[in-house]
């Protein structure tokens, strides 16, 4: 459940919120004993060194800003570098292709030009012949026309002579007759009668053959003049024909002329694709050697990072060592604090147990279940209802009590916050950005010193850090933790945030 759910609730009666603060925040007024001259010089070279660490820090965190960047810098490089590789590997894929097509095109061309050549030879000479032949049909056609005529005209003069062979027997059979009549008077009448009749009848037989052979003249004639005519449309359509392909072997002249102008159009594309190819090989030459200089940079950065931290923990060592050598310095009070915190709420806890109010498996639950919608990320588990209400009072009084303090809550042994300071814990809205900076509770703070924190189990841990406050804003801080112990186990640590 939210926080801003819950209502705070008072604490137990064994502790009272309205009670004073801890002997270590004391007012300022108060008596305290007289510091002697080692004692302040260890308190002053204790507050350069805490100055000291919070640079140490900065540049620390400042290193690592740099280092992520340049790692998403060299990332970006490096898809960059295989862009380019790929825009020159589709370069080279069109120039070959270019280039191919550039052979087929001239093969094309000249397998176009070999047979346009041979066919237009060839056509030409057909086209010779067939003219030659359309006229030769033609000329031959008039002629067997005019024989059909003629044999037309010979036909009928047989049929005049076989109508004149007719009207000559009628006369030899009259005058034989009349030759007859006339007895001894009429007889060489009758010999002229019947030479006459012989000569028509043979005149007859001989016409009727003749005529006979005319009509199959005729028929043969005609017949030739069909075939002569057909003959002579079969060669004017073969001279259509001819003139049509000569028209298709212009359009096969004008295909070639566009083949050699794509010859030159691929030409064009295969020059700059060349060129094109060669510069990005280069300039992938070039951001190699570049991501490689940042790859150098980020190597040297990282070597850089691990000896500020180790900077920071040397410093954190000696601050942590004087505060804890019984010399008071600005951190003894919060020390103080902080420790006796963390055991106040080790023991709101335990009574917690011994009231039944929860079980030792849900104090310690580590089933963290995602608030849906949250961003950043936040998390519930079985004993955020009882920090809710346990904790409040106490984080809100101890937060109120030193201008120093700009958080201070309790975390488990993981780095969950279940329960933070109010101004921290308001409603997420629908910017992260805001609230990663206004919504800091139920989140699992797993970082370097947020684990540090966590999993401490000495008397008191002081840490010097950069804290996200989201938007590319850091606040350099201390953290000062202390181990809150339940029965004996480790749940997790008390952390009290401190401006430096």
């Amino acid at each position: 459940m939210q926080a801003q759910a819950l209502k705070a609730e008072g604490l137990p009666h064994e502790f009272d919120p309205a009670a004073p603060a801890p002997s270590a925040l004391r007012p300022a007024n108060e008596d305290v004993p007289a510091e002697s001259g080692a004692a302040r010089a260890v308190r002053e070279i204790a507050e350069r060194f805490g100055k000291l660490d919070a640079e140490i820090t900065d540049v620390a965190g400042r290193i690592v800003d740099v280092s992520h960047q340049l790692e998403g810098q060299t990332a970006g490089l490096r898809r960059v570098v295989g862009a380019v590789d790929q825009v020159s590997q589709a370069n080279n894929t069109i120039r070959r292709a270019a280039e191919g097509a550039q052979e087929a095109a001239s093969a094309v061309r000249s397998g176009l030009e070999r047979v346009t050549g041979s066919v237009k030879l060839g056509l030409n000479a057909a086209q010779s012949d067939i003219e030659a032949l359309s006229e030769g049909a033609q000329a031959m056609s008039q002629a067997l026309a005019q024989a059909v005529s003629d044999a037309h005209k010979a036909r009928v003069s047989s049929d005049a002579i076989q109508a004149i062979t007719r009207e000559i027997q009628l006369l030899a059979i009259n005058a034989g007759v009349e030759a007859a009549r006339s007895g001894e008077a009429g007889r060489g009448f009758a010999v002229i009668a019947a030479a006459v009749k012989a000569l028509a009848e043979q005149t007859r037989e001989a016409t009727a053959a003749s005529a006979a052979q005319l009509d199959l003249l005729v028929n043969a004639v005609n017949t030739l003049a069909r075939r002569s005519e057909e003959n002579a449309q079969t060669a004017r359509r073969a001279i259509e024909g001819s003139r049509t392909i000569s028209s298709q072997i212009g359009e096969l002249d004008s295909f070639g002329r566009s083949v050699v102008g794509l010859i030159g159009e691929i030409e064009a594309i295969s020059q700059p694709a060349k060129e094109n190819a060669a510069a990005c090989a280069k300039a992938g030459q070039d951001l190699a050697g570049l991501v490689a200089g940042v790859d150098r940079s980020t190597e040297s950065l990282d070597r850089a990072a691990q000896r500020t931290d180790a900077l920071v923990a040397i410093s954190e060592g000696i601050l942590g060592a004087i505060a804890g050598s019984g010399v008071r310095t600005p951190q003894s009070e919060l020390i103080a604090a902080a420790t006796e915190t963390a055991a106040a709420i080790a023991a709101l806890f335990e009574q917690a147990l011994a009231r039944g109010e929860i079980g030792m498996a849900e104090l310690f639950d580590e089933t963290y279940a995602p608030v849906p919608g949250s961003d950043p990320q936040q998390y519930l588990t079985r004993f955020v209802a009882l920090t809710d209400r346990l904790l409040p009072p106490i984080q809100e009084k101890l937060l109120a009590s030193n201008g120093r303090i700009v958080f201070c809550a309790a975390v488990d042994r993981n780095g969950f916050l279940p329960t933070h300071n109010r101004k921290y814990a308001q409603a997420q809205g629908s910017d992260p950005v805001w609230n990663n900076a206004n919504c800091r509770n139920r989140r699992i703070f797993d970082d370097r010193t947020g684990l540090a924190a966590a999993r401490n189990r000495k008397p008191f841990l002081l840490q010097s850090y950069r804290r996200d406050m989201g938007g590319g804003e850091f606040l350099v801080m201390e953290d000062l933790s202390a181990p809150i112990l339940v029965r004996g186990r480790h749940w997790g640590g008390f952390r009290i945030g401190l401006k430096v």
